[in-house]
């Protein structure tokens, strides 16, 4: 079978198997509770104003998670495997333009699906009005002066939670700043400031 395939069916092959593979794995590791993989907690230079990773306008569309591990590995996967399919039967151009349109179609579903999952996660019986006066991290930046949401990592009611944030604050609030829960907004979103 490999010998009968062209080298740029081999490629997109390799490339949609190695990527499949390690979706499989993170979906595992996400089922037995290890479920950090989309975390960047690498040394990003954030003092820069630029954190491409966490900064809600360039990777989430309308608070979609787009650029993330399992949404980078969604669209290696899904557009990969579209291309290798079709490479025999269309053009080569075609193959890798409808293989980019599955993918990126692949991933902005991912982000929904998951996005779908949290909320239901954060229904519940929390009361957020016990976590006014409680620190916090941001998780994702938070934009100066409530223009913008982000998020932030807490510690209440026993669990760890990822929770929508605004700020007063006259500068945005970047990635690992501590915080201190200042009000609600409304039901699920904290407003807090720099500690």
């Amino acid at each position: 079978m490999w010998d009968s395939m062209s080298q740029f069916q081999q490629v997109f092959f390799v490339l949609a198997l190695t990527s499949t593979a390690i979706m499989v794995i993170l979906i595992i590791m996400m089922f037995i509770g290890m479920d950090e993989a989309d975390g960047f907690d690498g040394d990003i230079d954030v003092d820069a104003g630029i954190d491409i990773f966490n900064d809600e306008p360039i990777s989430g569309i309308a608070g979609l998670k787009i650029l993330s591990i399992r949404g980078v590995l969604a669209f290696f996967s899904i557009g990969s495997w579209t291309v290798y399919l079709l490479s025999d039967v269309w053009p080569v151009w075609a193959a890798i333009l409808l293989g980019m349109v599955s993918g990126s179609i692949a991933s902005i579903l991912l982000a929904y699906a998951f996005r779908a999952a949290m909320k239901l996660e954060s229904v519940g019986n929390l009361d957020y009005r016990s976590a006014i006066g409680k620190p916090a991290m941001v998780y994702i930046k938070i934009p100066k002066e409530k223009t913008g949401r982000g998020k932030v990592i807490m510690n209440h009611q026993g669990r760890m939670l990822e929770v929508d944030a605004l700020s007063n604050e006259s500068e945005d609030l970047l990635r690992n700043t501590k915080v201190l829960v200042e009000s609600l907004e409304d039901d699920s979103t904290l407003v807090v400031k720099k500690i």
